[in-house]
């Protein structure tokens, strides 16, 4: 099988990708999305799920450059940094950049709250994204997710 850099197969991904493009389009989480997703991450959907249902996921979005990044609040004083295939916080650190899972709690509740359009949405100015996205307000990030985070901050400054 065909991995892709969340470490799903071609066939799974495409599968999750449906889902969430089903519950973009319809603009709410139905309970037969919910099956299909648990199939796949099982207690990390219920975790993610506690996350949304508590509306605790914001997106940041850089004015005019429109860049964004989503944060979700958690038990620690500052939130989790989370952008397309990174999270700011242990477990992606530990489990999920290695290759052992496919995404975090907080990738999941950002995706879900994303294509349902519950995010609440920030604005702001593009001279602070990268202050915003790179600085470890938790002191908790290991130095694989310092040089992960840092790689893409600086793919997107290039697109």
């Amino acid at each position: 099988a065909i991995l892709d850099r969340n470490g799903m197969d071609d066939s799974v991904k495409e599968i999750v990708d449906a889902t969430f493009e089903t519950i973009r389009r319809r603009g709410a989480v139905e309970p037969e999305d919910l099956k299909t997703l648990y199939f796949f991450f099982g207690s990390t959907l219920e975790k993610a799920l506690d996350i949304y249902d508590a509306e605790l996921v914001s997106k940041r979005v850089a004015m005019p450059s429109q860049r964004t990044f989503y944060t979700v609040e958690g038990t620690l004083a500052f939130p989790y940094v989370v952008m397309e295939n990174w999270c700011s916080c242990p477990a992606f650190s530990k489990s999920i950049a290695k290759g052992c899972r496919e995404m975090c709690k907080h990738q999941l509740a950002v995706k879900l709250a994303d294509a349902s359009g519950q995010a609440r949405v920030q604005e702001i100015n593009d001279k602070d994204f990268s202050r915003e996205v790179c600085e470890d307000k938790n002191n908790g990030l290991n130095e694989l997710s310092r040089q992960y985070k840092t790689r893409m901050v600086e793919a997107a400054k290039m697109s």
